[in-house]
């Protein structure tokens, strides 16, 4: 009570209330600042351990373990939960490797099917599912499938069937995922006898999984006591960390760029703005001391002022960010499975730390003023001291520029300090635009190739298992002749031996017109002849080969010598793909089991799918969803970049303000002699227009280094080599539009002040002086 009444508070609310254009902009630039530092805070967060919360949401099992079930009951197995240091258990669960295959979707699959009766049963790893709903009778299975990838099938439809050699057929009536990797299917257990159950599984959480170490000796402690050979292997949830964090690793690069640029932003405009507005106080200062106000309390008045503007901001700025926060994060990490939410911990530091960035901006330079001399401090808020650029200024006033142009360019020099934060501010501007414009264009022009997006327009294929009733042969030559087909690739795929690996690789053969089916290649050419090889850049680079070589292929006891003659960028680190030849040398006679069509220019794929069922009913015809695999991101960093302009040209239109508040005297001066309304607009704008060509010289250069450093991470982390085209995007109109955006972003900002203060009276200025 006593505070509401005393000189302080009377102050700082006549200040708030006599300021209220200065206030509103405090306040959404705190806000906007706010939001800003949500979202960095938030993206560094969530980068520091995006499979742990996953983990964490689901209880993820430390330890996914099978037994033989012949040799221990499922008795003895529930028992193991109980041993010492195990903290929680799922199971026994029966489960089975089947190879199953869906229509129209290539070769069969090998998949580990599980049978539970529901998502989350017990302690640990608790599905999430996300499509659909979970298997409640014999016939119907849940695929696993990380969030928000597209689907093989849309549950529930007729055509959303998978099956196996001497296995029932199943619909599909959901999609889950389990970060753990427990199983790749579930279905009831009451299905699992046709199945053919081959061991059970036991899923684990311990007191001490630190490293694979502690695991497996705690995995040895639990199954100690059950008969020998029970146990026949078990998977760490190490690996499974390994595994996820190395698909995130493109990811994560990007995400800490993009936090680091928000955080930066959001802390100098703040600085900026506050520090600037207590500056521009100065003379008010030095009145408040002349009425008897002691340094502590002109101190404590603006920091009273700054702390309205700074709370309303910040608690309007923090919700927003958390709303258009969380959901950029949940589909950038969707891969996991989880909900990835902004922590409470980043609500709580943005919550206290932004009004504490408010105060202290606001502390400093007040308590400069006050140690000053009422006198002082009153020339200090007048207008800059005497000499801050006055060498810059003659030099300039000396030149053929027009008049407003060369005062223009001089104002920056009276304000250094704030000119420089100003500076900052549009050069992360510039730099998350040409950043963000580039890292989308390369992840586009990436997936465009790796997709081959547009080439085929619709897949043809048939279950090998199955008979049809057209043979391949004669299906080919059946569908060149249908109006609208431009091209048709047989294809077939197998897994064979390389010489020299351990491990088989998934080859894909091509035969016909795979020419035009869109492959992009980053050295090297596409198959053109027999014998020959294009391996995918994360192939070559796992198993240290380069095009030229020459590798030999194992299959069915036969063997064929082929060249790698190009270098890709479709496919993973165990496939390559081949040409006919190979394949009739290693299975002689063999034929196509799909195919690949090229439309003609200007057909329509839904009807040329259509005519191509017509062929024979039997044979699984689709057009292709190529979709946008990156959407999600697309959009995360348009609103990154769009959030971060707007704070910069805040930051701008608040200098402006400030620096017309303390040159009204000089601008009601300049338009008496004679000067313009619209030379004054072009003086204040060309002032910022020279800050914001600055931030474009430099910001420039950073955001095009930027965005070279994040795609060599990216490629590092991904194993690929990027066409040129994929990595040069930036041409040269390109360039000179973002070399403009420092200049746009800083001529937006003051374009609103400076009109608006060249339609102030002559006579009010001066009057107010």
């Amino acid at each position: 009570m006593r505070l509401a009444k005393g000189p302080v508070w009377r102050a700082s609310r006549a200040a708030v209330k006599r300021r209220k254009v200065q206030t509103f902009v405090i306040g959404l630039v705190v806000t906007l600042s706010a939001m800003s530092a949500v979202l960095g805070l938030g993206l560094l967060e969530a980068s520091t351990g995006p499979f742990e919360q996953a983990f964490g949401q689901q209880n993820g099992a430390h330890a996914v373990v099978a037994f033989d079930g012949a040799k221990a009951t499922d008795q003895q197995l529930a028992a193991t939960a109980h041993a010492a240091g195990v903290t929680g258990s799922a199971g026994p669960f029966e489960a089975a490797q089947v190879s199953m295959q869906m229509p129209h979707m290539g070769g069969p699959l090998q998949m580990t099917v599980v049978g539970r009766s529901q998502p989350g049963p017990g302690d640990v790893d608790r599905v999430r599912l996300w499509q659909g709903r979970w298997p409640s009778a014999p016939g119907e299975i849940v695929l696993d499938q990380p969030v928000g990838q597209t689907l093989p099938a849309p549950p529930g439809q007729d055509a959303s069937t998978i099956t196996g050699p001497g296995l029932p057929t199943f619909t599909i009536v959901g999609y889950a995922y389990s970060v753990s990797q427990t199983a790749d299917a579930w279905v009831v257990p009451s299905q699992m006898a046709a199945l053919h159950p081959d061991h059970l599984e036991m899923l684990y959480r311990f007191a001490h999984a630190g490293s694979d170490a502690q695991v497996k000796a705690d995995v040895t402690a639990a199954t100690g006591n059950l008969p020998a050979g029970t146990l026949t292997g078990f998977q760490s949830w190490h690996t499974t960390r390994a595994e996820m964090l190395a698909k995130l690793q493109s990811l994560l690069p990007m995400l800490i760029a993009f936090g680091v640029l928000a955080v930066s932003v959001a802390v100098l405009i703040v600085l900026n703005v506050v520090s600037g507005a207590v500056v521009s106080g100065y003379r008010d200062i030095g009145i408040y001391k002349t009425i008897g106000f002691t340094p502590r309390q002109v101190v404590r008045v603006y920091v009273a002022t700054m702390a309205v503007p700074a709370v309303v901001g910040t608690v309007v700025g923090l919700p927003i960010g958390l709303v258009v926060g969380s959901p950029l994060l949940n589909k950038a990490f969707n891969g996991l499975g989880g909900q990835q939410q902004i922590s409470p911990l980043v609500d709580v530091a943005c919550l206290l730390g932004v009004p504490l960035l408010v105060a202290l901006a606001a502390y400093l330079p007040a308590r400069r003023a006050a140690g000053m001399s009422a006198i002082a401090a009153i020339s200090a808020g007048s207008a800059p001291k005497r000499g801050r650029g006055l060498k810059v200024q003659r030099k300039l006033a000396g030149s053929r520029l027009p008049r407003s142009v060369s005062m223009g360019l001089g104002l920056p020099f009276a304000r250094p300090a704030r000119s420089a934060l100003t500076f900052a501010a549009v050069l992360l501007g510039v730099t998350t635009v040409v950043f963000a414009n580039g890292l989308a264009r390369t992840m586009t022009d990436t997936s465009a190739a790796s997709d081959r997006i547009g080439a085929v327009a619709v897949d043809v294929g048939h279950d090998p298992a199955t008979s049809v009733t057209v043979g391949p042969a004669a299906m080919e030559q059946a569908m060149r002749a249908v109006p609208g087909v431009d091209g048709v690739a047989s294809q077939t795929g197998d897994m064979v031996g390389i010489a020299g690996m351990t491990s088989e690789v998934n080859v894909h053969y091509y035969g016909g017109d795979s020419a035009k089916m869109g492959w992009t290649m980053v050295k090297g050419h596409w198959l053109d002849g027999p014998n020959q090889i294009v391996a995918p850049a994360r192939f070559l680079n796992r198993h240290h080969l380069a095009v030229g070589q020459t590798l030999t292929i194992e299959s069915n006891g036969r063997t064929a010598k082929d060249v790698i003659v190009g270098e890709g960028i479709t496919g993973g680190d165990s496939m390559f793909q081949a040409d006919w030849s190979t394949l009739q040398q290693l299975s002689p006679g063999r034929q196509a089991d799909s195919f690949e069509v090229h439309a003609a220019a200007g057909a329509d794929r839904q009807a040329l799918a259509a005519k191509l069922k017509a062929l024979d009913p039997t044979w699984d015809v689709t057009v292709r969803d190529y979709g946008n695999p990156n959407a999600e991101l697309e959009v995360f960093a348009a609103v990154i970049t769009v959030v971060l302009s707007l704070v910069a040209a805040l930051g701008v239109f608040n200098t402006v303000l400030l620096n017309t508040r303390e040159r009204r005297r000089d601008i009601g001066m300049l338009k008496s002699v004679g000067m313009t309304p619209r030379q004054v607009v072009g003086m204040i704008v060309t002032s910022m227009g020279l800050l914001g060509l600055l931030g474009g010289i430099v910001g420039l250069p950073l955001g095009y280094g930027l965005h070279a450093l994040i795609v060599s991470m990216i490629e590092r982390a991904q194993g690929l080599d990027l066409a040129p085209s994929m990595v040069h995007v930036y041409s040269v109109p390109l360039l000179a539009w973002m070399f403009l955006a420092g200049v746009g972003i800083a001529v937006l900002g003051a374009l609103v002040p400076a009109r608006s203060a060249a339609r102030s009276s002559i006579s009010e200025v001066l009057r107010s002086e």
